[in-house]
C-alpha cells in the first residue's frame, strides 16, 4: 500500500461498501438468522483489513459503520468507532504475522466480527444505550462470528478486488489460496 490511494481503488471500495450496505438493509434486515440480524458492514471491514491492511481497515471501517449509523437508529458514528477501532487491530495483527493459512483467516475474521459487535455494545454502553445488558448479546455475537466466518472466503475474494493488482501490505497474497 502507498501513501496514496488511485482513483480506482477508491471507486472499487465505495462500490463494495455501498453494496453491502444495500445487502444489510434489504436482505440481512429481511431476513434474521437464529433471530439475528447478521452484519455484513463489519464483515467488510475486517476483511479490508486482512487484505489492506490497518490504515485501510480503519478507513473502509469508518465508512462501513458511519454509513451504517446512518440507515438505522442509534448513536451516530458509534459503528465508525467500533469498527474503524478493530480493523485496525486486526491489521495490525496480520501485518505482524507471516505466514496465514485459509484456515486461520476465517478464524480471524469471525473473531474481528466478534469483537466488533462487542466493541459495539461496550462503547454503546459508554454512551448510555445499555447494549451490555441485552439478553442476547451473546447470541448475537455467536452468530455473526460464525456467519462472518463461513463468508470469510468469498469477502477476502471481493476485497482483494477491491484493493486491486498493487501490492498487497499485509500477508494475504496467496493466503486464501493455499
Amino acid at each position: 500500500m502507498t501513501g496514496t490511494a488511485d482513483p480506482a481503488m477508491i471507486a472499487r471500495w465505495t462500490l463494495v461498501v455501498v453494496t453491502a450496505l444495500v445487502v444489510q438493509i434489504a436482505v440481512a434486515a429481511q431476513f434474521p438468522v437464529a433471530g439475528t440480524v447478521l452484519d455484513f458492514m463489519v464483515l467488510v471491514a475486517i476483511c479490508a483489513a486482512v487484505v489492506g491492511g490497518p490504515q485501510r481497515g480503519a478507513i473502509v471501517g469508518f465508512a462501513c459503520g458511519l454509513l451504517y449509523d446512518l440507515a438505522r437508529d442509534g448513536r451516530l458514528g458509534l459503528s465508525a468507532l467500533a469498527f474503524s477501532l478493530v480493523a485496525f487491530l486486526v491489521g495490525m495483527l496480520l501485518v505482524s504475522v507471516l505466514d496465514i493459512r485459509r484456515g486461520l483467516v476465517v478464524v480471524i475474521v469471525a473473531l474481528g466480527s466478534a469483537a466488533g459487535e462487542l466493541t459495539y455494545a461496550l462503547l454503546g454502553e459508554v454512551f448510555g444505550e445499555h447494549t451490555l445488558t441485552h439478553p442476547r448479546l451473546w447470541p448475537i455475537i455467536g452468530t455473526i462470528a460464525v456467519v462472518n466466518g463461513v463468508l470469510a472466503i468469498p469477502a477476502i475474494k471481493v476485497s482483494e478486488w477491491a484493493e486491486g493488482p498493487q501490492e498487497q501490505p499485509s500477508t494475504m497474497m496467496g493466503a486464501v489460496d493455499g
